[in-house]
């Protein structure tokens, strides 16, 4: 896409004619391209779903609707505030005329047939004809609508990766890294282009065998991993249902699912190697929600879908109850989501426990988009440290090393406490079994037994419940 970029704009054309030119960009690249099209001499014609580019860009927008182009000025939230007021005005003239040729055709029902109302009742019909009969405004159209059904809750401890080290040849992109996933995450990961974003992202949902270090699923976890290249994600030689099916789930749901997603009536016949980018993101969407999962994994999930497609995803993911860890370059989508931020640069990761703009600020950002590349400021040197700043820091990493060891403490007990649990539960579920297969040979005394058994882990379960929730606060608290 660089390359492609490049030669076209060696060339210097009068017109440049762009459709989705941000897709599958590196954001190094981006903000590049952005800045260079801001000073273009020609004019330039584009389609494009990242609302933070337009912005930056567009004078003006032309939308499509209904077979016919209407003209805005201005950029995309210039379009959104005047869309929505001359919506209102066609609607109340639309509603106005309805009324009037209502009127009109009442007093003609009424009076046609009387001599002395004839003339005027004729008036009154050629008034209608006459009229500019106004369309009525489209209200709804056809767009994808889907909310995540609730799945099992995960433990505290989603994944885990310790000592982490991984290379591609001679590349080395992470040497020795820890990391935690903890529940209800919504955490964006920003850095610069091959900083290891996508690659981390893919360690985590186990689509990456680990070279060295260990990578360990919590309790409960249903992981799901969304490709930013979705042609990995699906056969291109199945229909759109088969491949929906290939989840496991009952025909009616998949058939439910994939008409949410306008896979509708003989699309879901279609051969998924025929599909449009956008389709082939919506089929990968619907095999996600399929999937049932309690943390997501989504890397440019936004490529390729329409603007319609985007608010449906976001509004579905603002309800969803999991965890969720995505890469982006769509500030408008990070905004909306992320409650975290990883900052991934050099094989260093660093944490910020704050929404997008928290990032900003504590990065020190020259802009919302330059700081999905940049890091933190470069810190000041030591000598210019004075001894009251040496001696802050001094208190403030002792502190964060209690914290650590307070909740590495407390990590262990629920891990124990967890694994008891499950343990439980699922000798809860062999006795209840072994119940009913005793029941069905008329065994009396097993049934006793067992039933005494079953009693006394439902007691050790109920006993168990109110410390877990203690620790899981405990946990979060620190």
């Amino acid at each position: 896409m660089r390359a492609y970029l490049a030669r076209l704009l060696v060339a210097e054309p009068d017109l440049l004619l762009l459709d989705e030119p941000t897709n599958h960009l590196d954001l190094e690249s981006l903000i590049w391209f952005q800045e260079y099209l801001r000073d273009y001499r020609g004019a330039i014609l584009m389609i494009s779903h990242d609302r933070s580019f337009i912005n930056q860009l567009a004078e003006q927008i032309v939308e499509i609707d209904r077979q016919k182009l209407v003209r805005y000025r201005g950029n995309f939230d210039d379009f959104v505030v005047e869309k929505d007021a001359r919506q209102e005005q066609q609607l109340a003239a639309y509603r106005n005329q309805q009324r009037e040729i209502k009127r009109l055709q009442t007093f003609i029902d009424r009076f046609g047939a009387k001599n002395t109302k004839a003339s005027q009742a004729q008036s009154k019909r050629k008034q209608i004809q006459r009229m500019d009969k106004l369309d009525a405004p489209a209200t709804t159209q056809a767009r994808v609508s889907f909310q995540f059904p609730s799945s099992e809750r995960s433990g505290l401890k989603v994944i885990e990766l310790r000592d982490i080290s991984h290379a591609y040849g001679e590349n080395i992109v992470y040497r020795g890294i820890d990391y935690t996933v903890e529940r209800n995450q919504r955490t964006v990961f920003v850095g610069p282009n091959g900083a290891g974003k996508s690659t981390l992202l893919k360690l985590l949902g186990g689509v990456l065998p680990v070279q060295k270090g260990t990578r360990l699923p919590g309790l409960n976890a249903c992981i799901s991993y969304f490709s930013q290249h979705r042609v990995e994600m699906l056969g291109l030689d199945r229909s759109v249902f088969e491949e929906a099916c290939e989840t496991g789930m009952p025909e009616q749901t998949v058939r439910s699912v994939l008409g949410a997603f306008l896979f509708r009536g003989d699309d879901v016949f279609k051969p998924v190697r025929v599909l449009s980018g956008g389709e082939k993101s919506r089929l990968a969407l619907a095999k996600l929600l399929l999937d049932r999962p309690n943390c997501l994994l989504m890397d440019e999930p936004t490529t390729h879908l329409d603007m319609a497609s985007i608010e449906a995803l976001i509004h579905a993911l603002q309800q969803y109850e999991g965890t969720i860890l995505f890469v982006s370059h769509d500030v408008y989508f990070i905004r909306s989501i992320a409650t975290s931020v990883l900052h991934i640069r050099n094989g260093i990761l660093k944490f910020y426990p704050g929404d997008y703009d928290y990032y900003l600020e504590k990065s020190e950002a020259a802009s919302e988009q330059a700081g999905l590349i940049a890091g933190q400021a470069p810190p000041k040197s030591e000598g210019a440290l004075r001894s009251g700043d040496r001696e802050r820091k001094r208190f403030e990493a002792e502190e964060r090393q209690a914290r650590f060891r307070a909740k590495s403490a407390l990590e262990k007990e629920l891990s124990t406490l967890e694994k008891r649990i499950l343990y439980l539960e699922g000798r809860q579920k062999e006795l209840v079994g072994m119940l009913e297969d005793q029941q069905a040979a008329g065994s009396a005394q097993r049934a006793v037994e067992i039933n005494e058994e079953l009693r006394a882990i439902i007691s050790e379960l109920t006993s168990l419940s109110p410390e877990w929730d203690r620790l899981v606060e405990a946990t979060q608290s620190l």
